[in-house]
């Protein structure tokens, strides 16, 4: 790990004990135990440390869904993979999550943010569509229609997240993900 990734390891703590809009570089050097004026040999300003921060966390979840997918051999097992792993992981760090909703966001970061919400969104509709697209070549799933499975598997997989999570429903995530992979997998009847 480099020093700026340490930094931004540490800064993460500092973003999430001060806040988005309390915290000063001041805290995220101290969080790091180093000078401000170090800061400033790996990052031009807070919001620069701010938007490296997220990509570096992102990145990192998205390599882990990822590995896990591919650790897996049949459709089924990719799916429900993909789903357990994105959740898991959207719930073991809902710390870093909510940051982002109960502060507003200075407008450079909301439009940096949104704009890998949507390159986030899009991967995972790529990987869960190549998952799909798998299952109907190897004639174990029979549904034609990538593009839908796909979005039903997105929208079961955050809505979980946002119902259990952030909104406190008493849902067994397994039980969502395993029904939504035999809807998938057998149809409704």
């Amino acid at each position: 790990m480099t020093r700026r990734d340490e930094i931004l390891r540490a800064a993460q703590h500092a973003f999430l004990k001060y806040g988005l809009n309390k915290i000063t570089l001041d805290d995220i050097a101290q969080e790091c135990g180093i000078k401000k004026t170090a800061l400033y040999y790996y990052f031009n300003s807070k919001d620069e440390i701010l938007a490296q921060m997220i990509l570096l966390k992102l990145q990192e979840y998205r390599d882990l869904i990822v590995e896990a997918v591919n650790k897996t051999r049949t459709v089924r097992e990719r799916l429900r993979t993909y789903m357990f792993t994105k959740i898991s992981i959207m719930q073991n760090n809902t710390p870093f999550f909510k940051l982002f909703e109960k502060e507003g966001l200075p407008s450079k970061a909301k439009n940096f943010l949104n704009e890998h919400k949507k390159k986030i969104m899009n991967d995972d509709f790529k990987l869960v569509k190549s998952i799909i697209a798998q299952g109907i070549e190897n004639k174990k799933i029979s549904f034609q229609m990538k593009d839908s499975l796909a979005l039903m598997i997105l929208g079961v997989t955050y809505g979980t997240f946002v119902g259990k999570f952030l909104e406190n429903t008493d849902w067994d995530i397994d039980s969502m993900i395993d029904t939504a992979i035999e809807v998938i997998f057998k149809g409704i009847e």
